[in-house]
């Protein structure tokens, strides 16, 4: 990992091998007075990456792994805290060798090449809360938990 800031943009790239979530949890690691929240967005490819989609009626997500090099078509998602710790949720679209596009929640992805990402943070705190309709949740709030 590279990665360099300057006011309200943080850019950084991450190298083959390393984990895409993993990777921004240990940057965003102890920065939340720096960060309150955030909005990012990235390219690259990976070599695996797994995904969800959330059920409604099940309150969970349904994982699948993809498991083939594929293009980051686009990762966007905000970062947000719970307890001192960072949040990032993202969606991911994955462009695969026959052109097709697959998408959903990015639960990790592995880097093959390069992955850019940009945060943009802004400077209201953002944290999250236990949501009272889908328990498996926790959804952003602008108060503290």
């Amino acid at each position: 990992m590279d990665a360099r800031h300057e006011e309200f943009i943080h850019i950084i790239r991450l190298d083959p091998g390393e984990k895409i979530i993993g990777s921004l949890l240990g940057y965003l690691e102890g920065r939340q007075a720096e960060i309150p929240s955030g909005f990012m967005s990235g390219i690259g490819a990976v070599s695996s990456c797994e995904i969800g989609w959330y059920s409604i009626p099940d309150d969970k997500y349904r994982t699948r792994i993809i498991n083939e090099n594929c293009e980051i078509v686009g990762i966007i998602g905000n970062i947000t805290w719970i307890d001192g710790k960072p949040v990032v949720h993202a969606h991911i679209s994955l462009g695969k060798e026959d052109y097709s596009i697959v998408g959903g929640h990015l639960m990790e992805g592995t880097v093959s090449v390069t992955a850019e990402i940009y945060i943009h943070k802004a400077p209201i705190a953002v944290t999250r809360k236990q949501s009272d309709r889908f328990k498996s949740l926790k959804l952003m709030s602008f108060n503290n938990p």
